[in-house]
């Protein structure tokens, strides 16, 4: 029999008598499989594997490296997708006991919350067993997602989102009850990353105000509150969600906003301190009370979490602009950081959000359009 021609075209990457393969050692053992991908959707007209070929052996490579780790698990019961649900809030509980409060309740619910949209957009059964949800079939749904209209980064997000119900601290909770359970692997997605800011039209501003001013009008005084906590002092929903009135402490005569952001406490853990105008302190005060007699340890936007997706549907509805934007409440934060930026510079800016100007100046403020007029070097310097 005449041996076969084989040539690499890249790591993993081989040409066999006209079609192409994939081939990887796993644990001693090679494994080989045929593309799925052929002729000119595999190889470019230089003969070199295309971006779609990659991706197919990076999920196929990833699939393999799983293969792995089935005999380890085999060693213990492997959970359905309803099981490793409650066994992660078992050991999200346990880890947030022995951390003094790390992950967050938050963190919590929304993991499963997460997971829960894996299960459903996978289209497996929570009665399956979680190793159902797949490289490929988490690439499925992603592509699904965007065929459907979401935005590309909306849509990583959501599956992204499985990591954490087996983050690296969960699988010592799993083993120590029995259980077989390894990382959940996500396919290789590129170009997801958020673009940089860019400043909403005058048009949307002007109806981003309009819009907030009305909102002084309802009776149900919460919307109010939470849109102002966003566009006052650029918090985030969740920080507002998780605000009490203890968050308002005065000095010298001066009201001001005391608060540690969630996003970074673990990291930079900053604290946001910041003056409240007169104006806007008086009309919160006059909030309060209509809202609640809870007292200063009480919730500041009470059912805050409901208050933001009435807040979301309307805000979508009045701005044209932001009828596609699926967080268009965020929009508010970003406009406040924006605004501060180009008025008053990054250090208040940062200040202001509690990000690092690195952060703010791509994802919170327009930098491209700053210079107030066109000037000489000459006279500069």
């Amino acid at each position: 029999m005449a041996k076969r021609e084989q040539k690499k075209l890249a790591k993993g990457i081989y040409l066999c008598d006209g079609s192409v393969f994939f081939r990887q050692m796993v644990d001693g053992e090679r494994k080989m499989r045929k593309a799925v991908l052929q002729g000119a959707q595999a190889l470019d007209a230089r003969g070199r594997p295309t971006k779609e070929l990659k991706r197919e052996y990076q999920n196929w490579a990833l699939a393999r490296q799983n293969d792995a780790h089935e005999a380890e698990l085999r060693k213990g019961r492997v959970p359905t997708c309803r099981e490793l649900k409650e066994l992660y809030e078992k050991a999200a509980y346990a880890e947030q006991a022995k951390n003094g409060g790390t992950p967050h309740d938050r963190t919590i619910s929304n993991t499963m919350k997460h997971w829960g949209y894996a299960v459903e957009g996978c289209r497996v059964g929570w009665d399956r067993p979680y190793t159902d949800v797949t490289t490929d079939r988490l690439e499925e749904w992603f592509v699904r997602m965007v065929e459907e209209g979401k935005e590309r980064v909306s849509a990583w997000t959501y599956v992204s989102g499985v990591k954490s119900i087996t983050a690296r601290w969960t699988l010592r909770y799993y083993e120590k009850e029995g259980w077989g359970v390894k990382a959940i692997e996500t396919p290789t997605i590129k170009n997801v990353k958020p673009g940089r800011y860019e400043r909403l039209t005058d048009e949307a501003r002007a109806g981003v105000k309009k819009w907030y001013e009305g909102l002084w009008d309802l009776a149900d005084k919460r919307m109010w509150l939470a849109a102002t906590m966003m566009l006052q002092f650029a918090m985030r929903n969740g920080d507002v969600v998780a605000a009490t009135g203890d968050y308002f402490v005065e000095r010298n005569g001066v009201t001001y906003l005391r608060y540690k952001p969630r996003k970074t406490e673990r990291s930079s853990g900053r604290v946001v301190m910041w003056p409240i105008h007169k104006d806007i302190w008086k009309r919160i005060a006059e909030a309060r009370k209509a809202i609640s007699d809870a007292g200063k340890s009480g919730p500041l936007v009470p059912g805050a979490s409901w208050v933001f997706v009435r807040l979301n549907r309307a805000l979508r509805d009045a701005v044209p602009e932001l009828a596609q934007k699926e967080k268009a409440m965020y929009e508010l934060r970003k406009l406040r950081v924006d605004a501060e930026y180009r008025n008053f510079g990054a250090e208040r800016a940062s200040a202001l959000s509690g990000d690092d100007i690195r952060t703010l100046s791509y994802f919170y403020a327009d930098v491209a359009d700053l210079a107030p007029a066109a000037v000489k070097a000459e006279d500069l310097i």
